[in-house]
């Protein structure tokens, strides 16, 4: 008598992946969720749509590094945005500033790092002095810059010898070279804003009233942009946008038609950013309103509410600039 076989347990089937579900360890939508891609479409319209709107707003110019860039009618210009004197002069400007940096802070005698820096900077300063004569400075800038290397090797010799220096002595110091540092620090900024202005104003002699008036310009700038950059007062100015000069709440962001783009120095982003601001003024408009609305986190104001009721704490209100 045959026997049937006892029926093998059957696997079961895999359970399809839910793409709603995503990344277990991420809180992203996966990229085949449907709303993960509903979005995309979002970002690559609103992408496309930025293009167009650059297009539009040509003439733009871009202050990146030592030069400026224009596009105007779909072309593109360069020119120079700061000679080498500005940098000749900031090189040497930063020699006293590297010096307190080696020295200050420190607690009884110089170890073998410290030592080693100084010796290094000693020989940079022996080199750069050597050869200021053939640098074409104006002979009150030659006995400046003079001064600033003479002071700092005569720190610098002072602390080798002494395994150190006091921190009064430091301090003399630093203050003892501000007169000429800001010496520097003024001619610096003449020579970038006069290599600006002829340039621009080059640019400008070729178009027509209707391009000036339109005109908007982007200054690229390290992270966390000091207030008062050389380039985004200039463009203040010429533009015709608020131009405010050393005040107590000086922004990074002087107007619509001048705008500073943090931490980028690439110039496909630097004048995206200038189509971005132009777009989201557009939509901040048709959606709030409020032209300026997209260039605050659009949660601000819910948060605000939320954070009032759950702390039971209003913001305190911004304070007034101080006139100086």
């Amino acid at each position: 008598m045959t026997q049937n076989a006892a029926p093998q347990p059957q696997e079961a089937s895999p359970t399809p992946p839910d793409p709603t579900q995503g990344d277990p360890g991420s809180a992203a939508l996966a990229p085949d969720d449907p709303l993960g891609i509903l979005n995309q479409a979002f970002l690559d319209a609103y992408a496309a749509r930025r293009e167009a709107v650059l297009a539009s707003i040509e003439p733009i110019i871009a202050q990146i590094d030592d030069s400026l860039i224009l596009r105007r009618g779909g072309q593109r210009f360069e020119g120079p945005a700061r000679p080498r004197r500005y940098h000749e002069l900031k090189a040497i400007a930063h020699v006293p500033l590297a010096l307190h940096a080696i020295l200050s802070g420190r607690r009884g005698a110089l170890e073998g790092g410290a030592r080693s820096r100084l010796a290094e900077l000693r020989q940079h300063i022996a080199a750069a002095a050597a050869g200021l004569e053939g640098r074409g400075f104006t002979p009150e800038q030659l006995a400046r810059q003079r001064r600033l290397l003479d002071a700092s090797v005569a720190l610098l010799d002072e602390a080798t010898a002494a395994g150190g220096v006091a921190p009064e002595a430091l301090a003399a110091f630093a203050r003892a070279q501000t007169e000429d540092l800001l010496a520097n620090v003024e001619d610096a900024a003449r020579d970038q804003i006069e290599t600006m202005h002829a340039t621009v104003e080059a640019w400008k002699r070729q178009m027509s009233p209707e391009e000036r008036e339109r005109l908007r310009a982007v200054v690229a700038a390290s992270h966390m942009a000091r207030p008062g950059n050389v380039a985004a007062q200039y463009f203040s100015v010429t533009l015709g946008e608020t131009w405010q000069g050393r005040f107590d709440q000086e922004g990074v962001g002087p107007g619509k038609r001048v705008l500073i783009a943090e931490a980028t120095f690439d110039e496909a982003e630097a004048f995206a950013l200038l189509a971005t601001h132009a777009l989201d003024a557009r939509v901040a408009t048709r959606f709030f309103s409020d032209e300026v609305r997209m260039e605050r986190d659009l949660l601000a104001d819910a948060a605000e509410r939320i954070l009032a009721r759950m702390f039971q704490k209003e913001p305190e209100p911004p304070a007034p600039p101080v006139e100086r």
